[in-house]
């Protein structure tokens, strides 16, 4: 039988003069030895440079090259014609052995596991359990691929190459940065170093210098603190002051260290020696309050008494006159009416007294204490009495002609006997005097036998001229409701703060038929009259 060294099939030189049956003729085996069917090779498989990687290792089978054991085989590709290419072949026709010389050495194909070599039988043959039928193989023709299949190649280790970092190169020795030589380098870094700690060490001088107010020098120094100003605004005030030197490191401070509200409004007497924590403090509630006494005289006028608290640093005239105009109150009786909105219009019910009042105390707390001591004084038995005023008032317009529903709208409340009185402390120059001055505007007013209801008094014009009291004849007609001489009746309000004499002879007036008054300076009181020639003729004794 033709032996293709790439076919499945083991070369046995013993069996080589079998007859076509594939009886041996030689000497039986003492025992035969079943050999396992080899499973074919898939015809996409290669071996050698292209063999699967992960298939098993297969024995060794002793040929190299092109007719090594492990090449594929695929029957269906065409044989190379060259003769140079075919491999021998071995038979019986042909040569009945091959070369001793190239004879490969077979290892002995190893049994299966669950199989033992057949024992010692009679028959020359294996059991027909285990001999498989009998088939004529037809003649192979050795294959030949045209190609030769080049071994794996093997790569030569490659020897570890050091990625070449980029970059600035390799400094020689003793060079430092930039080629400099290290000793320069570092008298550099030194010097740098030092400048850098000088220039730390004399900002932080400064600013320790500055907080806690070191070689100041010793002056005193008035700010006012409005209840409106910012922490921006209070700063700008100290600097303009000499307080501070740096507002921004003050306000860095103030920021960190004062707590809100901390600094009041008010008028401030500070230190130029006072660090940042004393400058604070003497501005805030925790600093020791001065009590301090304020007189107010009665007649003063609202503006009048804003500008003498502002004086003896109990608030100052912005703040309060703010909180007059809109600031919340308690809800007194005898405010019924009265709009706010204005500075004014509180004037009238500031009772004239002498308070104690805080340094730089709140404005509200200012005039609650002044509208409580009104409250105070015009008690349940005054307001009794402006009962009696209105029926005093009645009988005058009645004499005068005048109907009951003129009556009824002309009647008196408080506010309107504050009036009268404000105007009685301004024109009196006695408590005496006021009970015959509140005669005269009352005749004036309600019982002037049908002339226009002019009071014609100076005071009024002087309120609204902002005190001014050289009056001349021009400002005798400057307009203004204010203006007596120009406008009839009673002013739009109170134009002083009446003390209690003027409020009780605005409650009790004396009955006269006065309608003129005018003031003799030789002895300080005023000279009254029925009629106008009257009134001239005292006026030219006068010397008015």
């Amino acid at each position: 039988m033709t032996y293709d060294p790439n076919s499945d099939q083991e070369y046995f030189p013993e069996e080589q003069n079998q007859d076509p049956q594939g009886i041996p003729q030689q000497e039986e085996p003492a025992a035969f030895e079943e050999q396992p069917t080899a499973e074919p090779h898939p015809e996409e498989e290669f071996t050698g440079a292209y063999a699967n990687n992960n298939a098993a290792e297969e024995p060794d089978s002793g040929y190299r090259g092109k007719f090594s054991a492990k090449a594929s085989y695929d029957p269906t590709e065409e044989q190379s014609e060259s003769p140079q290419d075919e491999p021998p072949v071995y038979g019986a026709d042909t040569n009945p052995q091959p070369p001793e010389a190239a004879e490969p050495d077979y290892p002995a194909p190893p049994y299966p596991k669950d199989e033992p070599p057949y024992p010692n039988q009679e028959d020359d043959y294996p059991p027909e359990s285990h001999q498989a039928p009998y088939q004529e193989e037809a003649p192979q023709e050795p294959y030949s691929p045209d190609f030769d299949v080049p071994p794996a190649p093997q790569e030569p280790a490659r020897p570890r190459v050091r990625a070449i970092k980029k970059g600035r190169p390799r400094r020689k020795k003793g060079e430092g940065l930039f080629g400099i030589p290290n000793l320069l380098v570092t008298g550099v870094w030194v010097a740098l170093t030092l400048l850098i700690s000088l220039t730390l060490g004399r900002l932080v001088w400064v600013c320790a210098a500055e907080i806690l107010a070191f070689g100041r020098e010793d002056k005193t120094v008035t700010i006012t603190v409005y209840e409106t100003d910012t922490i921006d605004d209070i700063t700008k005030k100290l600097a303009r002051a000499e307080l501070i030197h740096y507002p921004g490191l003050f306000k860095l401070y103030a920021q960190f260290a004062v707590d809100e509200g901390e600094i009041r409004p008010g008028t401030w007497d500070l230190n130029t020696k006072y660090d940042y924590h004393a400058l604070v403090k003497m501005m805030s509630p925790s600093s020791t309050r001065s009590v301090v006494k304020v007189m107010i005289p009665e007649g003063y006028t609202c503006r009048q008494i804003f500008a003498l608290l502002e004086e003896n640093k109990v608030c100052t005239v912005q703040d309060i006159t703010s909180y007059a105009a809109y600031g919340e109150l308690n809800d007194y009786w005898f405010l019924e009416g009265v709009t706010r909105g204005d500075k004014y219009c509180l004037e009238g019910f500031l009772f004239p007294d002498t308070y104690e009042f805080y340094q730089n105390d709140t404005s509200k707390n200012v005039l609650t204490k002044m509208l409580n001591n009104f409250e105070k004084h015009f008690d349940e038995s005054m307001q009794g009495k402006i009962q009696t005023l209105n029926a005093h008032l009645s009988d005058l317009m009645r004499r005068d002609g005048k109907g009951q529903d003129y009556i009824n709208s002309h009647l008196f409340t408080v506010r309107d006997v504050v009036n009268v009185a404000s105007m009685i402390e301004k024109e009196t120059s006695s408590a005496q005097e006021g009970y015959t001055i509140a005669s005269v505007i009352y005749n004036r007013l309600f019982c002037w036998q049908g002339n226009p209801a002019y009071l014609n008094i100076d005071a009024t014009i002087v309120y609204a001229l902002d005190g001014k009291t050289d009056l001349t004849a021009e400002d005798l007609r400057v307009d203004s409701p204010y203006n007596t001489y120009t406008h009839t009746g009673l002013t739009p309000g109170p134009i002083s703060n009446p003390g209690l004499s003027s409020l009780t002879a605005a409650l009790e007036p004396a009955d006269t038929n006065y309608y003129y008054y005018v003031l003799d300076p030789t002895v300080g009181s005023h000279i009254f009259a029925t009629t106008q020639a009257e009134h001239d003729a005292n006026r030219a004794k006068v010397g008015g």
